[in-house]
């Protein structure tokens, strides 16, 4: 078999797609080549996706003096074509990098402000994701711009830059590529599988800002023919994030010149598996019901605050899932950023016990408008890119599923750039009313999924 049947049959295996676009399997090929430990998802598992995107709009003027690519630089059929490799220019651990703790806790801070914004009775976010597009468009804001994005992620300068890229890079002992993907049978290793490009639309960047985006965030850079992006932007996503995610949310528009993506897969067993109960009573929008769920016996920490009371279910020593139950007469909305800080600080303090866990099992589906669920994140500046860039369109869509054995989701986020005091822990927690999900690496703190639930029967 040669190298394009190798290529096209892997594709296929891990996101069934209609059709593989022309000039895809180059594209394929080095992600392939960047994957050095595949292994198959196995059972009791939690698996959880997201990506975005953030597409620039083109002013008259956006490049001047800067060449164009040319047609050469593409693949056939005007499909993705190399401009640049990413290169791991500098190695930051996370427990020696300045701000990692800061990023961190403004990554969840942001999250949580973007799922309050809507009133859905179930919303869900990747914090790490939506951070990391943020981080990336930071590095070619300018003015107002830039202090905006610098008060949303907590940091300014390189400090900024270096923590984000720490935070990214204290993933990559887990980033595996799945070859399939069983949504009931999660792996006992956990998986969080990391992707992000740059794609330009005919045009080429500052270089100081790929220069950046090599630098901290290992971010390849791909030109695409504008009769063919749509298609390879919607095949990209499927790829990065196992299918789970169908398509690009974003829309290539005529004034489109440059969109950023960023994916994120995480898929990991419960330590201890919990057993399937078919029914557990739950306190929802519409009164007293009995809904789908999950319960047993584990060993793991909790907190109590005077707000809520929590519990950590482990997958392994690092990655685990907070669930955070507001105390009653309080929602989800009632907890603040600082609630859910204290939640995840105490929790890092308690020793693990033998408790009782039942809880609702869910599978839940989410698209947020970022520029209008976080309207104090300004990026109508993003010169540093290129002269009289802006964001016309900032996306993330997100799935998180939460079984018996685990949990698997998927989220996506694109940037489209234009011109223009702890109490005694209890026995038992039961959770039977609307309450707060988190995934997160415990080491960091960095929130992966974070998700308000209040009806576990809606999608």
């Amino acid at each position: 078999m040669n190298d394009e049947q190798d290529v096209s049959r892997a594709l296929r295996d891990a996101v069934p797609l209609p059709e593989t676009p022309t000039g895809l399997l180059d594209g394929a090929r080095r992600r392939r080549d960047r994957r050095r430990q595949v292994g198959a998802l196995g059972g009791g598992a939690v698996a959880v996706v997201a990506a975005g995107a953030l597409l620039l709009p083109s002013l008259p003027g956006l490049l001047a003096g800067q060449p164009a690519m040319d047609s050469a630089g593409m693949d056939a059929g005007g499909a993705a074509g190399p401009v640049s490799e990413a290169v791991a220019l500098l190695d930051l651990p996370f427990e020696t990098t300045d701000g990692v703790a800061a990023a961190a806790a403004a990554s969840e801070a942001l999250a949580w402000s973007g799922i309050r914004a809507t009133d859905d009775p179930n919303r869900v976010m990747s914090p790490s994701s939506l951070s990391l597009s943020l981080a990336m468009a930071a590095e070619g804001a300018a003015g107002a711009s830039l202090e905006s994005a610098n008060a949303a992620l907590g940091l300014e300068g390189e400090t900024r830059s270096r923590a984000y890229g720490a935070l990214r890079q204290s993933l990559q002992p887990y980033n595996n590529f799945p070859e399939s993907l069983d949504l009931d049978e999660p792996p006992e290793t956990p998986l969080v599988h990391q992707a992000n490009r740059l794609v330009t639309l005919g045009t080429t960047p500052d270089p100081d800002f790929l220069h950046a985006l090599d630098t901290y965030f290992l971010v390849p850079v791909e030109d695409l023919d504008r009769a063919v992006a749509q298609e390879n932007l919607d095949a990209w996503v499927r790829e990065e994030t196992g299918g789970l995610i169908e398509k690009s949310g974003i829309v290539v528009e005529p004034d489109s010149k440059l969109v950023l993506q960023d994916a994120i897969l995480f898929a990991a067993a419960w330590r201890t598996p919990l057993q399937d109960e078919s029914g557990v009573r739950f306190e929802g929008p519409d009164g007293e019901e009995f809904v789908p769920g999950a319960s047993g016996t584990v060993e793991a920490p909790t907190a109590e605050g005077a707000r809520w009371t929590a519990v950590r279910l482990p997958y392994d020593d690092a990655l685990a899932a907070d669930v955070i139950l507001p105390r009653e007469g309080f929602g989800p909305d009632d907890l603040t950023a600082d609630d859910l800080a204290e939640a995840r600080e105490a929790l890092d303090e308690a020793t693990p016990r033998e408790v009782f866990v039942r809880l609702p099992t869910f599978d839940l589906t989410a698209k947020t408008d970022l520029i209008r669920a976080l309207p104090q994140v300004d990026l109508h500046d993003l010169s540093g890119m290129g002269p009289g860039l802006t964001v016309d369109q900032w996306v993330q869509q997100a799935r998180l599923r939460v079984t018996a054995k685990g949990t698997v989701g998927a989220a996506v986020t694109e940037v489209v750039v234009g011109e223009s005091a702890v109490m005694p822990p209890p026995d038992q927690f039961v959770v039977d009313r609307p309450y707060v999900f988190r995934v997160l690496d415990t080491r960091t703190g960095w929130p992966l999924f974070l998700a308000a639930v209040s009806d576990p029967t809606e999608e």
